[in-house]
């Protein structure tokens, strides 16, 4: 019995000191560039889907961001949401095509998915190989087909315009927010 009043104390305790945390550093989460500064956090802790949702609230707070857009794309592909990435992207050039980090990011989508988009069509083709070439019998003896997990479809061409930048052998990373307003007196340097 102790125990089981033990642990949700402890968990008010945990809560507390959290919120104490972001109270004493000034963040405030109505504003778009805390949330990406939070999701950036999260990023980089890999924390994918708690980076999403902040991306997605600086996104509602500010829609015309065009790096929280970005931000938000490369959440995305974190977790896998390869479509609703490439449209994160699409929104991010439409709100700022000349931002060169979103042009790179998204080049870098574009090769990663050109790649994908190759060895899926091998994948396919040695697939349609071996099963011609494989005895009847061999398929008679298997009970259940093998579903195989393979990532969901890379962009069409010419679904999203790519950028002149050459590509960049590095994984993309969310950008921080530009710091404007200077730290709380006292708040963390």
């Amino acid at each position: 019995m102790r125990i089981s009043r033990v642990v949700p104390a402890v968990a008010i305790a945990i809560l507390l000191f959290a919120l104490a945390g972001c109270a004493s550093r000034g963040i405030d989460l109505t504003r778009s560039a805390d949330q990406m500064d939070f999701g950036v956090r999260m990023a980089r802790s890999n924390l994918w889907r708690e980076a999403l949702f902040r991306f997605e609230r600086a996104v509602e707070i500010e829609p015309a961001n065009a790096m929280a857009q970005n931000n938000l794309a490369v959440a995305y592909e974190g977790i896998g949401e390869f479509d609703k990435a490439r449209d994160a992207y699409a929104e991010a050039l439409r709100l700022d095509r000349s931002n060169q980090y979103i042009q790179k990011n998204y080049s870098r989508f574009v090769e990663f998915y050109s790649r994908n988009r190759r060895r899926e069509q091998l994948l396919r083709e040695n697939d349609e190989k071996s099963a011609a070439t494989a005895p009847a019998e061999e398929e008679e003896e298997r009970s259940e087909p093998v579903e195989l997990s393979r990532p969901e479809q890379p962009p069409g061409p010419g679904e999203l315009p790519v950028s002149d930048v050459p590509p960049d052998p590095t994984p993309p990373v969310p950008a921080s927010p530009p710091v404007t307003d200077p730290p709380p007196p006292g708040g963390e340097l």
